[in-house]
């Protein structure tokens, strides 16, 4: 990780929450992840699930991968109920979703509600690795920035 722009935090210290209905996403993503070095995942089916993540005071949750259209909670109502807490409006979130959606309305929406990044599937993982790097090193420089 010697040359990347988050070179001053370590990624295997780093919590990850993935958040995708389909188990088989959830570890391809964890498993390109891993090739970076990180070694912190939580894993959740739904925004109701993943939200008791970020409800658990003592929970560490760096960033959230989180799939847009899944049953019981989407991503966007999770997006909304995320950047409403009181102390985990800030965590670094990036929106997955398929090809077939209508990608244009869910951007726009997934950006009212303050998105770091969006990807499409299917992505390669050269694609996920900057876009990972790219919200951690936006959020490391807005944190120097305000503190």
């Amino acid at each position: 990780m010697k040359n990347e722009p988050v070179n001053s935090v370590k990624a295997a210290h780093l919590a990850v929450l993935v958040v995708d209905d389909d188990t088989m996403i959830r570890q391809i993503i964890i498993q390109q992840l891993r090739t970076i070095g990180f070694q912190r995942f939580l894993e959740a089916n739904d925004g109701t699930e993943a939200f008791k993540f970020m409800l658990d005071p003592l929970q560490k949750v760096d960033i959230i991968i989180c799939d847009w259209e899944m049953p019981k909670t989407d991503g966007l109502t999770f997006l909304r109920a995320v950047r409403n807490h009181r102390t985990r409006s800030k965590t670094p979130f990036i929106m997955v979703t398929s090809q077939q959606s209508q990608e244009r309305m869910k951007i726009s929406k997934a950006k009212k509600h303050l998105v770091d990044a969006y990807i499409v599937k299917p992505f390669r993982a050269e694609t996920l690795r900057q876009k990972v790097f790219q919200v951690l090193f936006d959020a490391l420089e807005k944190k120097t920035i305000a503190g």
